[in-house]
């Protein structure tokens, strides 16, 4: 009974959710409902078993008396699919059961109350089926005492014992430059986790935990379970516990739960008979297992699909081998390493003589410390070529489908109420739509972005320029003197603060990872990510313009004041750490310049001309 009512608990938690994962979910359950139906026939069984062993048999006699011949028996389907299957009438009383019934009794109803149809439903309402006073039904002895049992079912939450939580305390940081000796324990894809300390006391700590927890074991149920941040969990295959993070139940079977090691950095499925809390002496180390990604090297720019499995399956071969890294990158949550081995080879560049993975150039930075910008790109180096089809109309006009429709109640149709037929049972939001059908979906999008203060006219300061947009009007950079940044604590995250590290936070392996694409199509005046196609670069740009025909952007990078077009596949949301610093490229035009002609070949040649002379140089400037 305890295990059918944990199950029946796990369908309920899996059909709350989103109304777009309810079909899905929803097909899991009726999988899993089989299995379910066949325990309910398992307990029905054994409890019919019970009552004929209960049953006293009497000895045979010779009956003398002249008695008409009774219809044998039948004895109903012990099989609850089978009696699913069986046809029956709708309104059958009959105890699904099999439970022995009183004896009914019966009252006489006169023809002119007999009803002409009879309503099996319980939706039927009391105006539909008629009321007949002191009317007595057949009731089953057993399900009587289940009913009993339930008018005062015993409160879960009542009886659970409040768990303790403790977390675990912060990593230490990694200086760059250092090198720490190593062990390798877990690979997933591009990412691995290592161990930098003592591996003898990460095995004292397993070994102190399975002592404690052999006897001092304690059974939790399954909201206990769910309660829990940090847990203890045991291995099967080890036969021992680690230290763990509790992530979620499995979709597939409530009884299992993900867990993720913290000192080995491994994802295992354990039974949640073999989750533990974490006791308050376990939580004095911080979390062995540290992050780690390849420096220096690109993994996604292939063309082979196997290269990530191929990739994978080399560096398993180095788990357990212990090495030396070297820290190139610690402002991520991933740490950017050189892996060095035994023999002082450096794993980074084999990867890339073995044709595994491609070398990263460092960005060129000039002696003054400001980001070279982006090379000019050309019309003709576009393709347009791509035209994709749409299903939706309104998807190929508007760039989006209205996702509110779904979550808008279809029955509401105004009033002072704010509800429709249902009442208080209708999960859907009251809202009346616009006669037009239009609805109210709306996506927030990051639109701001604070420009640089600009200097007093008479002001004389050094600029470095980055784009020619006219033959007198072109984009400049404020050369600044460089300033020390400072490192953040680990787990702190804090926006850039000059424009060379902006740049190379948006192009670190984990950043690159972690975009996310957009919702819809990118509105004018949006900020986002998009990628420079010339040096496969992230930057921060802004929105001008968009083409639903051949699915391309056209930007501005607002550090630069470049204007691309470029494939909706490379921009991207703009996380909100990167809205900070203020948009590094200022507008200028040159004073007392102006056109001998409105021919527009004098233009070009006069931009050509002011390209050559003033393109990516630092220059004195004064304000006019």
């Amino acid at each position: 009974m305890k295990k059918l009512k944990m199950i029946a608990h796990g369908f309920v938690q899996q059909l709350n959710c989103e109304p777009g994962e309810l079909k899905e979910r929803f097909l899991n359950c009726m999988k899993q409902l089989d299995e379910f139906t066949y325990l309910i026939t398992d307990f029905n069984l054994a409890i019919n078993k019970l009552e004929a062993t209960n049953s006293t048999e009497l000895a045979p006699v010779q009956d003398t008396s002249t008695r008409a011949l009774l219809a044998p028996i039948t004895y109903g389907t012990f099989n609850l699919m089978d009696a699913l299957t069986e046809p029956a009438p709708s309104t059958s009383r009959a105890c699904p059961n099999q439970c022995p019934s009183e004896k009914p009794i019966h009252k006489k109803v006169p023809k002119e109350e007999q009803v002409l149809i009879a309503f099996s439903s319980t939706s039927s309402s009391s105006e539909s089926v008629p009321h007949v006073k002191n009317k007595t039904l057949e009731k089953e002895v057993q399900c009587q005492m289940v009913e009993d049992i339930n008018k005062s079912p015993p409160k879960i939450n009542d009886t659970l014992s409040k768990i303790e939580t403790y977390n675990l305390p912060a990593q230490s940081i990694l200086q760059t430059d250092q090198e720490y000796p190593a062990v390798i324990l877990n690979v997933d894809g591009p990412s691995f986790w290592v161990i930098t300390g003592n591996t003898n006391e990460v095995y004292n700590l397993m070994s102190d935990m399975t002592e404690y927890y052999r006897t001092n074991f304690v059974e939790l149920t399954l909201e206990q379970v769910m309660s829990l941040t940090y847990c203890a969990c045991y291995d099967d295959d080890s036969d021992c516990y680690y230290r763990g993070l509790f992530i979620r139940l499995t979709e597939k079977d409530m009884n299992l739960a993900e867990i993720f090691l913290v000192d080995t950095g491994e994802v295992q499925i354990a039974p949640i008979v073999n989750i533990q809390p974490l006791a308050q002496h376990f939580c004095q180390n911080p979390p062995y297992a540290r992050c780690c990604h390849l420096a220096g090297i690109d993994l996604f720019n292939h063309t082979d699909k196997d290269m990530p499995e191929k990739l994978e399956e080399f560096l398993k071969t180095y788990i357990g081998t212990p090495c030396s890294i070297e820290v190139d990158d610690n402002t991520s949550e991933s740490l950017g390493v050189y892996v060095i081995l035994p023999s002082r080879e450096i794993l980074n560049t084999m990867l890339v003589e073995q044709g595994l993975a491609f070398a990263i150039e460092k960005l060129n930075i000039t002696e003054a410390g400001t980001v070279r910008g982006p090379p000019e790109i050309l019309d003709s180096d576009l393709n347009i070529t791509d035209c994709p089809e749409y299903e939706d109309p309104v998807e190929a006009v508007t760039g989006y489908h209205n996702r509110d429709e779904m979550d808008i109640c279809k029955h509401y149709k105004g009033g002072p109420e704010k509800t429709c037929f249902k009442g208080a049972r209708c999960n859907k939001k009251h809202i009346v739509k616009h006669p037009d059908g239009w609805t109210l979906d709306r996506v927030p999008v990051a639109g701001k972005c604070r420009p640089l203060p600009l200097p007093a006219p008479g002001t004389c300061l050094r600029v470095h320029v980055t784009h020619v947009a006219h033959y007198d009007r072109f984009y400049v950079q404020f050369v600044k003197p460089p300033v020390k940044e400072e490192i953040p604590s680990f787990g702190v995250v804090l926006p850039p603060t000059t424009l060379e590290s902006l740049v190379r936070d948006m192009n670190s392996p984990a950043s690159r990872m972690a975009y996310k694409p957009l919702k819809m199509t990118p509105a004018p005046g949006e900020l986002v990510a998009a990628l420079y196609p010339m040096d496969d670069q992230w930057y921060r740009a802004r929105v001008l313009s968009a083409t639903r025909v051949d699915q391309n952007v056209e930007v501005m990078y607002i550090d630069y004041g470049n204007v691309v077009w470029v494939k909706e596949d490379g921009v991207r949301e703009l996380d909100a750490r990167y809205w900070a610093l203020e948009a590094q490229a200022v507008c200028c035009s040159l004073a007392g310049v102006r056109a001998r002609s409105s021919c527009s070949r004098q233009w070009a040649a006069a931009r050509a001309l002011l390209y050559n002379l003033v393109h990516e140089r630092t220059l004195h400037a004064r304000v006019v």
